[in-house]
Parts: structure tokens; C-alpha cells; sequence
């Protein structure tokens, strides 16, 4: 049958040539739709967490007034597209046969993809630098970090996420559903490995010692800070203030966890593979089983940093209560 023969040949030659019925083919469709209905539901309960987070600090004064809690929001807008990132794969895997829409859905999921990534790497430099300060430069905090420094570092920080992305996307090579819809296919080589080695400096060169140097002098803080009745009544107000942004750093601490154990297995696959591998069929069912579970783990940091905000912050945690049980009677609080 030649391909100009009939009007579902095109829909034959997506389905035989995309590298996701292949993998479906050596995983079995049952494992495979397991996977896809977990991812699912990790997106949906991110999107929805991420969502209630950003509204949170957006609604409540406490929180609006506050240059973290708006760092915050940043991050969770990143993992609020990490949820967002599942559901055109797999619109693009079995909902659609059209190749125009297939290329059109596999660059937002690339540019989604990419959102993600940089998003949580410059919104988590963004949070432990503005701890970093707080914690070496406790008197100054409040006139170095004001809430309108912290707005315009956030935008900054989100344009320049979108000009590294327009950037390499517009020197790549394209994307093509009928072949691959992955953003390393998409992106040119130096991109590719020029992303890998950003994303290892900046965490590993700067963002865990930054956090080691915020944990140990918290610590020092907090062993040598007499208790908050030990102050005066007038002086009682600026010790709690002062405890608050110090549970920041616990919160921020937690986030960075989350980052390290769930991004960082994801983001080695995919570079290693991507050196040891050419062709998508030549990798082992091993290694293909693997990579879903590490998609797994990835898409559970969305999930769970909306849970930690809530756990160490108690304005968090409070705007959440007073949202979701009594959502008619949403107010400011302070």
C-alpha cells in the first residue's frame, strides 16, 4: 500500500514510527497505562496543590506582604507546569492521529517540559539566596530583601527563563511527532549538554553549599537564641517575626530535599541515555522500566511541595485551612 493511497496511512505511519508505541511495544500496554494513569494523577493533584498555593499568597495578606512566601508562589508556578507536562503526552500518544496537532502538542509539552526544569532550578536559587541573606545579614534582611525587591527578582527571573528557552528552541532543529517528541530531539546539541552542565553547577556549586552555609548558622541561631518569654513584651513582636522567617528556612530546606531526590535521578537518565544510547529501540526494557519509574518520582515533587509549605509555615498552613474547609468565607487575616 503506498502512502498516498489512502487517508490512514498517515495515522499508520505516527503509530509505527513514534518512539512512544515502541516503548509500548517492549514494555506491554498494561504496564504502560499503569504508569499513565499514576502520572495522571500525580498532575492532577500537583496542578490543583500548585493552583491552591498561588491563590493562597495571592488572597492572604500575611502572605502577600511577605518576599518568601511570593518566592514561593514562583516555584509553585513551576511545578504547576510539571503537572500540567503529562496530559499532551498522552493526548499525543492516543487521542489524536492528526500530524499537525501531534507536532503542535509535542512543542507545548517541550516547552512545558522546559518551564519546569528551569523554573524549579532558578526559583529554588531564588529561595535560598533570599534565605541566605536573612541568615548572614539578619539586621539588613528587611531593607536588602523588601516584598518589591523580591517582585522584581521573580519577574526577572521568569524572563529570563523564557529567553534561554526561546533561545534554544529557536536554534533547534524542530520538532517532529512522526520521529521524536522529546525536548533533547528538539533542542541543539550544545543546548542539550549546556543545559546538563548549567543545572549541575548551579546546584551543586551554589545551591547546596548556600544551604549548608543558611542550615549551620540556623543551627548556631537556634541554639543560641533565648526563649521568646527570656525578651521583654515590646521586644516579643520582633522575636516571632524573626522565628517565622526562620521556619522559612526549614520550608526551603524540605523544598531543596524534594528537589534533589526527584529531579536529579530524572535529569541523569536522560543525559546518560542520550550518551550511551542512539537509537530509541536499542534501549534495554531494564532501562526503559526504569525511566517510568523515575517520571514517577519526578512529577512527585509537584505533588508534595504544596503538603511541606503547609507542614513548617504556619501562614501556609493556616490560609490552607481557612480556603479549603470554608471556602465560602475567604478573607484576609492578620
Amino acid at each position: 500500500m503506498s502512502p498516498d493511497s489512502t487517508t490512514e496511512e498517515p495515522v499508520l505511519r505516527v503509530n509505527t514510527s513514534s518512539p512512544w508505541v515502541s516503548e509500548d511495544e517492549i514494555l506491554g500496554t498494561a504496564l504502560v497505562w499503569t504508569f499513565l494513569i499514576l502520572r495522571a494523577l500525580q498532575g492532577i493533584l500537583g496542578m490543583l496543590g500548585n493552583l491552591v498555593t498561588i491563590f493562597v499568597v495571592f488572597q492572604f495578606e500575611l502572605l502577600w506582604e511577605n518576599s518568601g512566601s511570593r518566592m514561593i508562589a514562583s516555584l509553585a508556578l513551576a511545578d504547576f507546569f510539571g503537572g500540567v507536562n503529562p496530559f499532551f503526552s498522552i493526548i499525543a500518544r492516543y487521542f489524536t492521529s492528526s500530524i499537525s496537532v501531534l507536532n503542535a502538542l509535542c512543542y507545548v509539552q517541550i516547552v512545558t517540559r522546559l518551564l519546569t526544569g528551569y523554573g524549579n532550578l532558578y526559583c529554588t536559587l531564588l529561595c535560598t539566596v533570599d534565605r541566605y541573606i536573612f541568615i548572614t545579614r539578619p539586621l539588613r534582611y528587611v531593607s536588602i530583601v523588601t516584598v518589591g525587591k523580591a517582585s522584581w527578582a521573580i519577574l526577572i527571573t521568569w524572563l529570563i527563563i523564557c529567553l534561554q528557552i526561546a533561545l534554544v528552541l529557536g536554534l533547534g532543529p524542530g520538532v517532529d511527532a512522526e520521529f521524536r517528541c522529546r525536548y533533547a530531539d528538539a533542542l541543539p546539541k550544545w543546548a542539550v549538554y549546556g543545559t546538563g552542565v548549567l543545572f549541575l553547577l548551579i546546584t551543586f556549586c551554589i545551591i547546596v553549599p548556600m544551604y549548608g552555609v543558611i542550615a549551620y548558622e540556623s543551627w548556631k541561631a537556634d541554639k543560641n537564641e533565648p526563649h521568646i518569654t527570656n525578651y521583654p513584651p515590646e521586644s516579643q513582636p520582633i522575636q516571632k517575626a524573626k522565628l517565622r522567617e526562620r521556619k522559612m528556612i526549614k520550608t526551603v530546606g524540605l523544598v531543596l530535599g524534594t528537589y534533589l531526590i526527584c529531579y536529579i535521578p530524572f535529569f541523569l537518565y536522560h543525559h546518560l541515555t542520550r550518551l550511551l544510547y542512539v537509537h530509541y529501540l536499542s534501549v534495554p526494557f531494564a532501562i526503559l522500566l526504569f525511566r517510568r519509574i523515575l517520571n514517577v518520582l519526578y512529577n512527585m515533587q509537584a505533588l508534595l511541595n504544596p503538603f511541606l509549605y503547609g507542614w513548617k509555615n504556619n501562614h501556609f498552613k493556616k490560609a490552607y485551612k481557612k480556603l479549603l474547609p470554608q471556602s465560602h468565607q475567604v478573607t484576609h487575616f492578620g
